[in-house]
């Protein structure tokens, strides 16, 4: 997430007029400012009044000096020595500052200048937001990789673990790319036989999109690449084709539903209840989004179900009637 302009993702309308919470790393450079800008200008153009939760989480020692200095000085009661300039100024720092359309930044010191957040805040911080679950609300956790270097494995990896879908912008270049490519030179036409792409086929897609100098350990990488793209786990992975596809909604609920999907397949006796609720809050969700596509494959499933119960309905009364003396 390192360049400083990038693909225009057609992420705003949905992310901000469906209520969502938006997790970024927060500076004003590569994705964040994409995010923070698309959001702001869609605001504007549609004159939408409600603010969408943007939240940035980075490292104290990521943004640059000055950035500090404003919000300390900001902050109440800070002490007014602690305000003045600490970093000499033949010492490098990064240049980076927080993106001004996030609503929230969350910051986090390690006690060192320089360096990136690793995923475990945002990993932590999605599970206790799914958590919060009732009768009138679910949290639907969707990640959405668009470029991404190769420290955003980590990420996927993190979704994989806890089954959370993924949606990969391919088109957006890097990391996203990479592993469209090999979920589609792995996959059938209908994806539905999948198979473990090999060393060859990883080191050739990311010969495409990294320069070989940008990772140092490839038997890493190749490994994670790997375990990310085994068969059990690819119904967490869905492409948005910037060339092909048109609706960012539909891949989103695809996802969602997928992962829903799956979860009945292991479901407890007993659970069918449950599972039942989680269909309807799927369909108040396409409804909400205006994705009446969404909804059919639930209603046709539950048609179907009640052309079963019928037909055993009608036969069981056909058997009465024979043993009947």
């Amino acid at each position: 997430m390192g360049r400083k302009s990038g693909p225009k993702i057609p992420w705003a309308e949905i992310l901000v007029s469906r209520d969502a919470w938006i997790l970024t790393a927060g500076i004003n450079n590569g994705v964040s400012k994409l995010v923070g800008e698309g959001i702001s200008h869609y605001r504007l153009l549609q004159e939408y009044p409600n603010k969408v939760k943007c939240i940035g989480m980075t490292m104290w020692g990521t943004i640059n000096e000055n950035t500090r200095l404003e919000l300390k000085s900001a902050s109440n009661g800070f002490p007014k020595p602690l305000c003045e300039r600490h970093i000499p100024d033949n010492v490098q720092e990064y240049k980076e500052t927080i993106e001004r359309n996030h609503t929230h930044c969350i910051l986090f010191d390690s006690g060192r200048l320089n360096g990136y957040l690793n995923d475990s805040p945002r990993h932590q911080f999605v599970i206790e937001a799914c958590k919060h679950k009732d009768n009138d609300h679910s949290c639907y956790a969707v990640t959405i990789i668009v470029e991404g270097g190769l420290g955003t494995l980590e990420v996927v990896e993190n979704d994989i673990e806890e089954k959370r879908p993924i949606v990969l912008i391919q088109g957006s270049g890097r990391l996203a790319d990479v592993l469209a490519m090999l979920v589609e030179q792995t996959s059938n036409y209908d994806r539905n036989q999948h198979r473990t792409p090999s060393d060859q086929e990883i080191e050739q897609a990311l010969g495409l999109f990294f320069h070989s100098a940008s990772y140092s350990d490839a038997s890493t990488v190749k490994g994670q690449i790997k375990k990310i793209l085994q068969k059990e786990h690819r119904y967490l992975l869905h492409i948005f084709s910037m060339n092909r596809d048109k609706n960012v909604a539909e891949t989103i609920f695809k996802a969602i539903f997928t992962v829903t999907k799956e979860r009945k397949k292991s479901e407890l006796p007993g659970q069918e209840e449950q599972f039942r609720k989680d269909e309807d809050k799927l369909v108040d969700l396409a409804l909400e989004w205006n994705y009446f596509d969404g909804i059919l494959p639930i209603l046709q499933a539950r048609q179907e179900e009640i052309i079963k119960m019928q037909r055993e309905t009608i036969a069981t009364g056909h058997g009465s009637e024979k043993v009947r003396p």
